[in-house]
């Protein structure tokens, strides 16, 4: 995934603001770690979650991760898929799809504006079902690229996926980014992204923020009958006597 935006901690901050709008199990682990993430001279940022498909899932809402993510942050973000979808562009134009196990096979671009609005261009995607692609092509439509660009990317042969993935990354400032794959981290990635979901414990209270928090338990004692209470609470006696011998006045006849 490619941001436009070089500084972590605000990639950090938004994101957690997004997760937190999810719904979350107890069974969730304490962290989170989502994934790895570099910054380029060119502005961008990229990022290589642990999970696949993580910004595209939409985890509960109405919108993927990706869009509201961008959203967030006032500024454009793009993903690339190389990988093979089970049913490819063969398969969406009625023909036998086409599958190579000894690599990726196609490439879907997703590309979301400032407002968190998608497009899709090359394979159909089956992590997004019911998005349409708006073109067979990979290509911007939504983000600024420069014309040059576009036409160098036009002349790109559709059937090397590799050769276009890298190329989308190069865009950002990452040439030849699908031959580190997972070994950004080993490559000296300029940060994590980590997530800590809120904490659900029976009893908490929901804040305005949507954010839980916990009260301190105050153990009770079982009620009990006068009657017990009285058989069992040991009354205050003044002293008959102090230690000269002399009743304290406590004990004397009250004065009129």
């Amino acid at each position: 995934m490619f941001v436009r935006q070089r500084r972590i901690d605000l990639i950090q901050r938004a994101l957690s603001k997004i997760l937190d709008e999810e719904s979350w199990s107890p069974a969730t682990p304490r962290r989170l770690h989502v994934g790895s993430a570099d910054a380029s001279s060119r502005g961008w940022t990229m990022v290589v979650p642990e999970l696949a498909n993580f910004f595209l899932d939409r985890g509960g809402s109405s919108a993927p991760r990706l869009c509201r993510l961008a959203r967030e942050l006032h500024c454009p973000a793009y993903e690339v898929d190389h990988t093979a979808p089970p049913f490819g562009a063969a398969a969406a134009r009625g023909q036998a799809p086409v599958v190579d196990v000894r690599g990726p096979v196609a490439t879907t671009l997703f590309e979301v504006d400032a407002f968190g609005r998608m497009r899709l261009s090359g394979a159909p995607s089956v992590c997004l079902p019911g998005v349409e692609v708006a073109s067979d092509d990979v290509g911007f439509e939504l983000l600024s690229i420069a014309g040059d660009l576009r036409e160098r990317m036009t002349a790109l042969d559709p059937r090397q996926p590799m050769a276009v993935a890298d190329y989308l990354g190069a865009l950002a400032g990452f040439p030849g980014w699908t031959r580190h794959g997972d070994d950004l981290l080993a490559i000296g990635a300029a940060g994590e992204l980590i997530y800590e979901p809120p904490r659900i414990i029976a009893g908490a209270h929901a804040r305005p923020d949507g954010r839980t928090h916990v009260t301190a338990g105050i153990t009770a004692r079982p009620s009990e009958t006068r009657a017990a209470s009285g058989r069992s609470t040991t009354r205050a006696v003044a002293p008959a006597h102090d230690r000269r011998g002399r009743r304290p006045r406590s004990a004397a006849r009250p004065r009129r």
